[in-house]
């Protein structure tokens, strides 16, 4: 936990809720699918569980890791645990260097950002709060097609050629960082340092200058900014 006051945290892509005060949500499952978790870990465990690879259990759902894995044999092992989590009855996701095995649920990033948004600001948090969503991985998509037209929504990605729902892409978490950075400044109607005015030939000025004639049209100097973050330690 990052330790913040009123925050809410969200995992296994929104199966798990936790509010910020203290109630908690967990998404129901099918009930034959509680002990078909032990029995597909054991059998990952058993068969792929090897040259680095590992299974982790984060109760809802299962994650096979193979980021330690040698490069030549990653393919291999990632068709064999998809096979082995689909025959289960799971839907494999894929992550970074991972596979998920998730339950078959209607249920994913896109619906607890919406949910989220109701329980802690009204059916009419559209209309009274400005909202930001940030990720890095393919199942924030969902989010980002939830809350389109609602929010603004960055992918972030190095590459220009990925897919996305996003409204912007940034190439890095330093780049999120920056972004908030001036969401802070222009909600509270700060003037840029004289540093910043100063230095505006350095990469970082050149860029918080640039986020600011692009974005512009997205903020404005009434109502509140949140963040959903809920792609930490997902993987």
């Amino acid at each position: 936990m990052v330790g913040i006051q009123g925050i809410t945290y969200a995992g296994n892509h929104g199966l798990e809720i936790l509010h910020p005060d203290g109630t908690k949500f967990v998404h129901p499952m099918p009930t034959e699918f509680h002990d078909k978790v032990g029995e597909l870990m054991r059998q990952l465990q058993e068969k792929v569980c090897r040259e680095g690879a590992w299974v982790e259990n984060k109760g809802a759902l299962l994650t096979f890791h193979f980021r330690e894995t040698p490069v030549h044999l990653r393919a291999a092992l990632e068709k064999e645990a998809i096979t082995m989590i689909e025959n289960a009855g799971f839907t494999p996701g894929k992550a970074h260097c991972a596979i998920e095995a998730k339950p078959p649920v209607q249920w994913n990033k896109g619906r607890a950002s919406i949910y989220i948004l109701r329980t802690a600001f009204g059916v009419d948090w559209s209309e009274r709060i400005r909202i930001i969503y940030v990720g890095d991985d393919a199942t924030d998509e969902d989010a980002m097609q939830a809350l389109k037209g609602m929010a603004a929504t960055f992918r972030v990605t190095s590459s220009q050629i990925t897919k996305t729902s996003a409204e912007r892409r940034l190439p890095s978490t330093d780049s999120v960082l920056t972004m908030l950075k001036w969401v802070e400044r222009h909600v509270s109607r700060r003037k840029p340092s004289k540093d910043l005015r100063r230095n505006s030939t350095t990469p970082l000025a050149r860029q918080v200058l640039q986020m600011e004639m692009s974005m512009i049209q997205n903020t404005n100097s009434t109502g509140s900014t949140l963040t959903v973050p809920l792609n930490s330690n997902d993987h």
